[in-house]
């Protein structure tokens, strides 16, 4: 090979190892999910014919739903169903999979979406605030409002805010319940509760993880420099601080997509809100492996990508970080005075 289409070659053999080692993660997890329903004590045939039944039904009605069949049998057969783009029916209903999860879907991605945009503004925001000056009256203030608000469960905060926004105060729906026939944008107030829920929570949670990577980078010896050579705080933060702090903070707002999942969904059900979180449970109380495997390949594709680009991006930000960081700074005596260079750029 020229040397001119090495790195091009190179670049390509990186991005298949990544998805490859990607796809691998989704179908180890897909996996695991199977297996465990498996495990759950009962199956449709059980929770559909009740206790009276007699051995022969429960025979006859495995058969029709294919659970006499061994386990790894059922799970190849989902998974190639999976690469031609068919998800199956359900069970009891027969109806497909994709119909069931299509509205619930779009239901949680509004949620989710309106949730992730406060988590960021207010994780970030608190957490640079906080780290910036590290142990001073902000970050006390911060880190402690943080770390309650963290320790308290999502159905407690959900709780708190029926009691006084709801009940108390009157101004909003105690459940998130959609009009029948309807969307939630037809009733968009049924989403202000659920998420402001996991706004407290998610945001509590980012700064936590954001502050001591902003405090680990305020106290690195460019930032020192540039605070020295008289830059403004703002200046200081954009030119030379959060560069270097991008990387590993991306990676600290990653964490938090398995939070907003399973945090989504415990919201959803607190609040009756129709998502994919009530399909989800819905799937594993009826013991229907299609639904819950395609419920399943949605959350867990999503994490693991965001797991991985956040690893991917940790390089490329780490470099460009490098690049504009200023040059070492150069001290010069003169007398008393001590003027400093090089951080002025």
């Amino acid at each position: 090979m020229t040397p001119e289409y090495r790195p091009a070659w190179r670049n390509i053999r990186s991005g298949m190892r990544w998805l490859v080692v990607t796809l691998a993660w989704i179908a180890a997890s897909l996996t695991l999910i199977f297996v465990v329903l498996d495990l759950l004590p009962g199956d449709a045939a059980n929770l559909r014919l009740g206790l009276d039944a007699t051995a022969e039904e429960l025979a006859a009605l495995r058969a029709h739903y294919g659970l006499d069949r061994p386990l790894t049998t059922r799970l190849l057969e989902w998974f190639t169903g999976l690469l031609s783009g068919d998800l199956g029916t359900t069970l009891v209903t027969g109806v497909p999979v994709v119909t069931v999860i299509g509205g619930a879907l779009g239901r949680t991605a509004v949620l989710a979406g309106l949730s992730v945009i406060g988590i960021l503004l207010l994780g970030w925001g608190g957490g640079i605030a906080a780290g910036m000056r590290p142990g001073g009256r902000v970050d006390r203030i911060l880190s402690s409002t943080a770390l309650a608000a963290l320790c308290t469960p999502e159905f407690v905060v959900a709780t708190v805010l029926v009691l006084v926004l709801a009940t108390g105060l009157g101004w909003l729906p105690a459940v998130s319940l959609v009009p029948a026939g309807g969307g939630i944008f037809d009733r968009p107030q049924i989403l202000v509760l659920p998420v402001l829920t996991i706004w407290v929570v998610g945001s509590a949670t980012l700064v936590r993880l954001v502050r001591p990577v902003i405090a680990r980078q305020a106290a690195s010896p460019h930032v020192e420099a540039a605070h020295l050579a008289g830059l403004s705080p703002v200046r200081v933060l954009w030119r030379h601080l959060l560069p270097g702090a991008l990387a590993p903070a991306a990676q600290a707002s990653a964490m938090l997509v398995p939070y907003l999942v399973g945090g989504t969904i415990i919201v959803e059900r607190a609040f009756a809100f129709p998502g994919l979180g009530s399909v989800m449970v819905q799937a594993v109380s009826n013991r229907e492996p299609g639904l819950l495997m395609a419920c399943s390949l949605i959350v867990v594709g999503v994490t693991v990508v965001a797991y991985r680009l956040a690893d991917l991006s940790t390089t490329g930000s780490a470099k460009t970080g490098r690049q504009r960081v200023p040059t070492r700074p150069r001290f010069v005596t003169d007398g008393p005075s001590l003027a400093v260079s090089g951080a002025r750029q």
